[in-house]
């Protein structure tokens, strides 16, 4: 049976790493800091509108490069409530932009300079802790420091992220600024039922939770609930998740490993990370900090020395 997403207000770090983050629970937090003037599309538009943006489909597939002005001017609507609006098509494919941060050194429009120039009209999350965190290396403030898969997404209503889970162990966190989504989430231990087989990485090979058309789940989440501006989602590692743009949606999303939560960082440096092209990336962040280059076994072994 589906249970509703807790909503909490803002806790405090300890609190928030106590009863949420280390037992991986998934939680909205109310009370995000932001200047919601800016957070608009027009807003967004004023700022960056002309910078190249990358866009999506459903499943992490790139289809385009476009600026973000040509995206807003052919998907984003010219307004309306949730309530106005008419029903959405789950059949129709609406990309959205998933602007990332620098994650590899190979050219691409990358979404450092947007995420630069809006960086002055938000905060980070106040019940996020700054330190015990193992990813990013060095750093702790979503708003300046690169994270994996730190990006600006830009979400015209009818766009999805189909079923997946986050890579290498790493928690996910999503700021809302200006629309809704709804959210299903499934427990970690039900992933080899909405396998598919075939593709074993995060990002494929899992359930077309809605692929049927008809506006339905094909599997019952353990979680649901919507996300609203000024809300935080915490998706805990592990957890499979889809999310449905109900309103033309602004939002942060990035992704960490604090030692509270790093069980599964070693495990998957243990046993998947040979080959993984997500190990890769993990590689990357660590030479930005000047971090040795160790193997995915070394690593572990260092981490779980430190971790004792």
């Amino acid at each position: 049976m589906t249970a509703p997403l807790p909503v909490i207000d803002m806790p405090h770090p300890d609190e928030f790493v106590e009863r949420w983050l280390a037992p991986a629970r998934p939680v909205v937090v109310r009370g995000l800091s932001f200047d919601r003037s800016a957070w608009t599309a027009e807003g967004l538009r004023a700022r960056a509108g002309s910078l190249p943006t990358l866009v999506y489909g459903s499943l992490f597939d790139l289809e385009d490069v476009a600026t973000l002005d040509d995206y807003l001017d052919d998907w984003f609507a010219d307004g309306g409530s949730l309530g106005s609006l008419p029903p959405l098509d789950p059949g129709e494919d609406v990309p959205y932009v998933r602007w990332y941060n620098r994650l590899r050194d190979v050219e691409a429009a990358w979404g450092d300079d947007a995420l630069a120039r809006m960086a002055d009209t938000w905060a980070a999350p106040a019940c996020l802790p700054r330190s015990g965190l193992l990813l990013p290396v060095g750093g702790g403030d979503p708003v300046v420091d690169r994270f994996p898969y730190r990006g600006l997404l830009v979400a015209a209503r009818g766009a999805r992220t189909r079923l997946h889970r986050d890579p290498f162990g790493t928690d996910a966190v999503v700021a809302q600024f200006a629309g809704v989504k709804e959210a299903v989430l499934y427990e970690p231990g039900r992933a080899s039922e909405l396998h598919l087989g075939g593709d074993a990485t995060s990002f494929g090979g899992f359930l077309d939770v809605r692929g049927d058309g008809s506006g339905g789940l094909a599997a019952e989440p353990d979680l649901a609930g919507q996300v609203r501006p000024g809300d935080l989602i915490y998706i805990p590692r592990g957890w499979l998740h889809d999310v449905l743009v109900l309103e033309d949606s602004l939002s942060v999303t990035w992704n960490f490993v604090h030692e509270a939560g790093s069980r599964e960082l070693v495990r998957y440096l243990q046993t998947g990370a040979e080959g993984d092209s997500e190990w890769e990336i993990l590689r990357w962040f660590r030479a930005q900090a000047g971090c040795p280059d160790l193997t995915p076994s070394d690593l572990a072994a260092e981490l779980r020395q430190t971790l004792v």
